[in-house]
């Protein structure tokens, strides 16, 4: 049987479970301005002739929503699932995967954006 928790232990859950949830909230933020910002510059911008040039702007924006989408979800639902495989309520522990994914999706940015400028500058004329 298991036992009830106190006022105090679910005030505490509730606590960490909104901050979790409010910290991944404000990280996933930005990323998704900078998606919708790219997606409505590619839409103004799209070429009546170069169907290639706007199905390759189609296709990169895809990829994109799919990651910002998919690495926090991924998070919770190993969150989530390993809470579960341990018999405990998986409330707390899908939040804390949701804010790691949204942590992993910040470090795969920031390592595209360090990658992206060690390759030097590219001048075109």
């Amino acid at each position: 049987m298991t036992p009830i928790p106190s006022e105090a232990q679910r005030r505490h859950t509730r606590r960490r479970l909104l901050t979790f949830l409010i910290l991944s909230a404000v990280l996933l933020a930005p990323p998704a301005v900078g998606l919708w910002a790219a997606a409505q510059s590619a839409l103004a911008h799209r070429s009546a002739t170069d169907w290639q040039g706007n199905h390759a702007a189609r296709l990169a924006l895809q990829q994109a929503a799919l990651v910002l989408v998919g690495l926090p979800l991924g998070g919770a639902v190993c969150g989530w699932a390993v809470a579960r495989l341990r018999g405990r309520q998986a409330r707390v522990p899908a939040a804390k995967g949701l804010l790691v994914g949204t942590m992993g999706l910040w470090l795969l940015g920031i390592g595209s954006v360090v990658v992206t400028l060690s390759r030097g500058p590219v001048l075109v004329f």
